[in-house]
């Protein structure tokens, strides 16, 4: 497995991040221009399933959006969650619409493993807020495990500041009902818009454990990095590809942390 070197990750980032010191004013000032909402959600988790996004318009009372998309992981808290080499598919429908003040949405994702036996389905509702520079958002999720005949609760909260039009730092953390524990991952993003259709999106995060993860260690888990490629199909659909990779910190004996290093990809179809 391919060793993640932690230092020069946190190194080109910042270096991306620095070439965004000249907005600065614009955030402190409360730009109009915010990140893209499909940029934060793609970034703001280790994979792909946690959080919603859309590609459609901001002007819209109403929007609905459709994914579909493969991992040849599943990974969430820096883990890999499933036996063996396989990885999962999945489809997501999610609706959004600009109320009271923010912006409220409801989503529903499906997973399903190809190589194990295991399938999951999340319903979630939330509220997103934004301040100026400041996103605020909150969200309940039920999670169902049909599989293994198990669910679970979880609530979360989440931020992300904008540092100009094209990079950020973003924060989550979801408590769990099963474990009442809590998991907590904090990213700094960036992105450069190659044309109209074409943009790069690279991330470097660090996740914490407070007894999310039962039975393992607290504090910091793991550095990871994302580095995503999305392309405008039409002006409904959009497709992204990425690859990620995992490295543990502060590893001890009975954890289930790992080097990993895993690949995936997602169409978007939005209205």
């Amino acid at each position: 497995m391919h060793s993640i070197q932690p230092l020069s990750l946190v190194v080109s980032l910042l270096m991306c991040l620095a070439s965004a010191r000249a907005e600065l004013e614009n955030a402190f000032g409360g730009s109009e221009d915010p990140v893209d909402a499909d940029t934060h959600a793609l970034l703001q988790r280790t994979a792909n399933l946690t959080h919603h996004h859309h590609i459609g318009s901001e002007d819209g009372l109403f929007e609905f959006g459709l994914s579909a998309g493969i991992d040849s992981r599943y990974v969430s808290e820096g883990r890999d969650n499933l036996p063996g080499e396989g990885g999962v598919y999945w489809g997501r429908a999610v609706g959004h619409t600009h109320a009271v003040g923010g912006t409220v949405f409801a989503e529903v994702l499906g997973i399903e493993a190809w190589d194990t036996s295991y399938n999951e389905v999340n319903l979630s509702a939330g509220y997103e807020y934004e301040v100026g520079s400041l996103l605020l958002g909150a969200a309940l999720s039920y999670l169902d495990f049909p599989a293994v005949g198990e669910n679970d609760f979880e609530a979360s909260l989440s931020a992300q500041w904008k540092l100009g039009a094209a990079s950020g730092l973003t924060t989550e953390w979801v408590w769990s009902e099963d474990t009442g524990g809590w998991f907590g991952e904090t990213s700094a993003f960036c992105r450069l818009v190659v044309n109209q259709n074409l943009t790069l999106n690279a991330a470097v995060f660090i996740g914490a454990n407070g007894g999310y993860v039962a039975e393992e260690h607290d504090g910091l888990n793991y550095l990871g990095v994302r580095i995503g490629v999305v392309r405008s199909i039409t002006e409904h659909l959009q497709g992204e590809i990425y690859v990620a990779g995992i490295e543990p910190l502060n590893n001890e004996q009975g954890d289930s942390l790992r080097d990993l290093l895993w690949v995936g990809g997602a169409l978007t179809v939005a209205f």
